[in-house]
């Protein structure tokens, strides 16, 4: 919000230095760190937070500087009307779910012209063009007042009907700069009795906006729904300071008050005369409301104790009325802040004030909980799983959790499958992530220089089930498998087994698998396949795996530690020979099976040979080489009932 210094000059006055007020400013909650220059004029750049609607004009930022220096606001002097010279019909069909408040008036005879010097200056400070006298004088009432208000070429609006609606979606609309829009559904319109002329709370329509040639018009100020003003404006891409304004919530009291300013200010200045009653259709009366402050609930939240003295000072200051009750005050709400509705919003009030620091630095004081509160996450699992991927070599990542369209079609993924966000900020970020995989691998088409390996563990929807990716570049498949083993070995969970086929699209027919424990399905790890890293932009080789975090949970044992045997054992290597496409993996699970062997591993493979190293051990006892043999027998049996294969010779 741009905040001209002498404007701001004309309702308080600035006692402080310059740079000692903004300092101020911003220590209450309105934060005011820069200003610039617009011709000689000194401009303060204020941000206005979501909850304080009365700061989005001169006059609301006025109060509080009024507030922080302890001085009396010169509020405008509003005179009321002249008396109604002229009938023009007008009827406003009222929707209270659309507008809460709507006041309108005609004025006949106006002359359409260029602003004088004055005001023409003061929407230049603003950041604007002037346009002609009379919207520039709705535009200054607006920056003033913090209420937003719209003209209309009377003669231009058929039927002299107004009807308020919500757009069914895909309707065509030229506003009154020229630029045409395809609406929304849902989005506040207002229909004369053939077409739409109105986009409320955004912008007016060309075919009724006020023209060189508009001899007659019809002022109106609504209040209209927060919520469909911005989603509106979102979906249209148009931002505008009305649309900011109606967002946040205008004074629905001050309604009256702004459309007379208006009017005087256009009679002055387009000259014309009243030629309609003031028409104020509301849902209710929008009148002060009484709020009471305990004193000891101030005490109780701030933690300090404010002389009650000082705190009818603060709010007195605040133009809240209050009047001292036995045990605090009672203060009178002006409709201006709407956003003090409960006896926090008071104690806030009186904290900014006050002075956040002149409040004593103190350590917090708490005690940790036996039980465990609602809603609880154990995060220790997934400490666990970070610290072996850490070990591994793999850095925590933490991408968005949103996809645009166009990635989820790369993966192959149907978008019908995948939750839609209703109001997505872009269409970059559209849906929901249903895998970790896309957001890791933008971090390798980054990082494209070298070793690049990246985890991480978070949420996929639309189940909400954390999963555990990772994707590698530089290393090689065996590389990825010692990672996967090392998961599963650590865990305790090392009966996995692994089926070299999976039913995700992105991975390499043939340089991939699923792995099991048991019938469950854990995850899938391999090669990303060619066609998708080529859309992506990846000319490397990418590895990757991705594992469902409560199966592995499921399957997680705790190891049983046992004595060392007191016995030697027997190592030996044995050279196996299998037909093509034997499960190694199976072959190594049936030697461990064989009684006597303690271990086993496979330490070479060469030609369609491989080697195990087989560790035979009785903790009872010590081995005789007959009875290694008959173990040894055993293996080989099996090996070549089960899988055809035989000691190499």
């Amino acid at each position: 919000m741009l905040i001209p210094l002498s404007w701001l000059k004309e309702y308080v006055d600035i006692k402080l230095p310059l740079k000692e007020l903004m300092w101020k400013m911003t220590e209450a909650g309105l934060t005011c760190e820069a200003t610039k220059k617009v011709g000689d004029e000194v401009v303060l750049d204020v941000e206005v937070t979501a909850n304080r609607p009365d700061w989005m004009s001169i006059l609301g930022v006025a109060r509080e500087i009024a507030a922080i220096q302890g001085l009396r606001v010169r509020e405008p002097k509003i005179k009321e009307l002249p008396a109604q010279t002229a009938k023009f019909p007008i009827d406003l069909v009222p929707n209270f779910d659309l507008f809460e408040r709507w006041s309108a008036i005609a004025i006949k005879g106006i002359e359409i012209k260029a602003s004088p010097k004055w005001l023409s200056e003061r929407i230049k400070q603003m950041g604007h063009t002037p346009i002609n006298n009379v919207i520039d004088i709705t535009n200054y009432v607006m920056y003033e007042l913090g209420i937003p208000m719209h003209a209309f070429d009377y003669d231009e609006m058929s039927g002299q009907i107004m009807t308020p609606g919500l757009s069914k979606g895909g309707e065509k609309f030229t506003s009154v700069d020229g630029d045409s829009y395809t609406l929304p559904k849902d989005a506040i319109i207002i229909n004369d009795s053939e077409r739409l002329i109105d986009l409320a709370g955004i912008k007016g329509g060309l075919n009724s906006g006020i023209k060189d040639s508009t001899k007659n018009i019809l002022l109106h100020v609504t209040i209209d729904n927060p919520v469909l003003v911005r989603r509106a404006s979102i979906a249209l891409g148009l931002r505008s300071d009305a649309s900011a304004i109606y967002e946040r919530g205008p004074d629905k009291g001050g309604v009256v008050n702004a459309l007379k300013r208006a009017v005087n200010l256009i009679l002055d200045i387009a000259g014309g005369v009243i030629a309609s009653e003031m028409i104020d259709i509301k849902k209710e009366k929008f009148e002060p409301w009484e709020l009471a402050l305990s004193f000891k609930k101030l005490d109780d939240v701030l933690g300090i104790r404010i002389d009650p003295s000082e705190v009818i000072k603060i709010l007195s200051k605040l133009n809240l009325s209050p009047k001292k009750s036995k045990d605090g005050v009672t203060c009178l709400i002006p409709t201006y802040r709407g956003d003090i509705k409960i006896e926090e919003d008071l104690v806030e009030e009186v904290a900014r004030i006050y002075g956040y620091n002149k409040f004593p630095k103190t350590l917090p004081k708490g005690q940790v909980t036996s039980i465990k509160i609602p809603y609880y996450f154990d995060d220790s699992f997934h400490k666990k799983i970070k610290q072996i991927m850490t070990a591994s070599g793999y850095s925590e990542a933490i991408p968005l959790s949103l996809l645009s369209k166009a990635s989820l079609e790369k993966f192959g993924i149907n978008s019908k499958n995948a939750v839609k966000i209703t109001n997505p900020v872009s269409l970059e970020y559209e849906y929901m992530r249903p895998s970790l995989l896309p957001g890791l691998l933008e971090g390798i088409k980054i990082n494209n220089e070298g070793l690049v390996q990246l985890f991480e563990i978070d949420k996929t929807y639309p189940e909400e089930n954390y999963k555990l990716a990772a994707v590698a570049k530089g290393l090689t498949f065996r590389q990825l498998k010692g990672t996967v083993d090392l998961i599963f070995g650590r865990l305790g969970s090392e009966d996995f087994e692994i089926e070299f086929e999976t039913d995700k699209d992105y991975f390499h027919p043939s340089k991939s698998g699923t792995i099991k424990i048991g019938r469950e399905k854990v995850g899938e790890f391999g090669e990303l396949t060619p066609i998708l890293l080529s859309k992506l932009e990846i000319k490397d080789t990418v590895l990757c795996f991705e594992f469902d975090v409560a199966a592995l949970q499921k399957h997680a044992k705790i190891k049983d530690y046992k004595d060392l045997a007191a016995n030697p054992s027997q190592v030996e290597d044995l050279t196996l020979i299998f037909p093509p496409k034997t499960r190694i993996g199976e072959v190594a699970k049936v030697i461990e099976e064989t009684p006597l062997v303690q271990d086993c591993d496979l330490t070479g493979t060469y030609k369609g040979s491989y080697t195990f190293r087989i560790w035979y051990q009785d903790s009872k006892k010590n081995l005789t080489d007959k009875e290694v043999e008959e173990s040894r027998n055993k293996i080989l049996k099996e090996i070549k009932n089960k899988f055809g294969g035989k000691l190499k010779s």
